[in-house]
């Protein structure tokens, strides 16, 4: 059997599970009975995602997206449709602003993230993911993608400083945190540093949009790439979650809005994990960052931001996406009077 037909069979999705799916994310509007049809999928989804979880497609940016029946996005996407628009919209803005930009995206997962930014512009995309559970899903989405290449590993952060450290993959309705242990398993893919992946994809070097997606190890990151972000200066998309920072060992994530202000990071876009604009700050306005860090870690349940962080260099650019911004939330809210 040849290698592409036995990748075509492995990405066969299972039938009564995309049923299932159907159900699963019916319109939140319906009959009381749609309703309970709706809740009873789910509880059965949930259970069979646990026993053997097979796989199912959506379709994302006109694009059909082979997952595992466990992973949430469907879910997500059908309560919170504005859920990863942001990033849409700022990938094409920022395109637009600058000449020959390269996006690189790390922690890629399915590929669902790179599909959505090449609806939106033809830039050349990096997915950097190193989780052996997602990877082949990520070789197969992507290839539906022009100008896409991936990197197999994990990206090195402080912690990882120890070549005798081991780690756990700790995995959760389709994302997946790399966790220091000292008891664990060494990944199948290997931790690289930043600079070191980079310099094996040439037309990544000097990246204009950096996203980072990493469930917890984003802040670490952004601390161990520095040198990086000031030379290159990509508007960086990342997650500020202190909760999920805290659970992988990172006691003060603020370090990276600490070394984003120093390296001469000014304007942010702060976004709730459901898509929506929350507040437009400065990235040096430390009580802001303190503040979004009490809230979550006070009401937990996965709550984080989608943090935008433009440098000063694109200080035009982040005022124009600040006023577009406002302006497509402003259209979609009841203006107060």
């Amino acid at each position: 059997m040849s290698d592409s037909l036995a990748m075509t069979r492995k990405m066969t999705p299972n039938k009564v599970a995309q049923a299932l799916l159907s159900w699963a994310t019916a319109a939140h509007n319906g009959s009381t009975g749609r309703r309970l049809i709706r809740a009873s999928a789910r509880h059965t989804r949930n259970f069979w995602a646990a026993h053997g979880d097979p796989l199912i497609t959506h379709r994302v940016a006109e694009r059909d997206l082979v997952m595992p029946l466990s992973h949430d996005l469907p879910i997500i996407l059908a309560a919170w449709p504005q859920y990863s628009q942001n990033i849409v919209r700022l990938t094409a803005m920022t395109v637009a602003a600058r000449q020959d930009v390269s996006i690189v995206d790390i922690g890629a997962n399915i590929g669902d993230t790179a599909a959505l930014m090449r609806g939106a512009v033809a830039a050349p995309i990096l997915c950097v993911e190193g989780d052996e559970l997602f990877l082949d899903l990520l070789h197969h989405n992507v290839g539906q993608l022009s100008d896409v290449e991936v990197e197999e590993a994990y990206v090195a952060t402080p912690t990882d400083d120890n070549t005798d450290r081991t780690h756990t993959v700790q995995r959760r309705a389709g994302t997946a945190a790399l966790v220091p242990s000292v008891s664990g398993l060494t990944p199948t893919h290997p931790i690289r540093p930043l600079p070191e992946i980079l310099s094996s994809h040439a037309r990544f070097s000097s990246p204009g949009l950096l996203k980072i997606d990493t469930d917890g190890a984003d802040p670490r990151i952004i601390v161990a790439n520095r040198e990086l972000l000031w030379q290159t200066r990509p508007v960086v998309f990342f997650e500020f979650a202190p909760l999920w920072a805290a659970k992988t060992g990172d006691d003060n994530p603020y370090r990276a809005i600490t070394a984003l202000a120093e390296v001469g990071y000014e304007g942010a876009l702060v976004y709730g994990n459901t898509g929506e604009l929350l507040l437009v700050t400065k990235v040096a306005e430390r009580h802001v960052w303190r503040d979004l860090g009490r809230f979550t870690m006070a009401h937990g349940k996965g709550q984080y931001y989608d943090v935008a962080a433009f440098h000063s260099d694109d200080a035009e650019l982040f005022e124009q996406a600040a006023a577009a911004e406002r302006k497509f939330f402003d259209e979609m809210t009841v203006t107060l009077p």
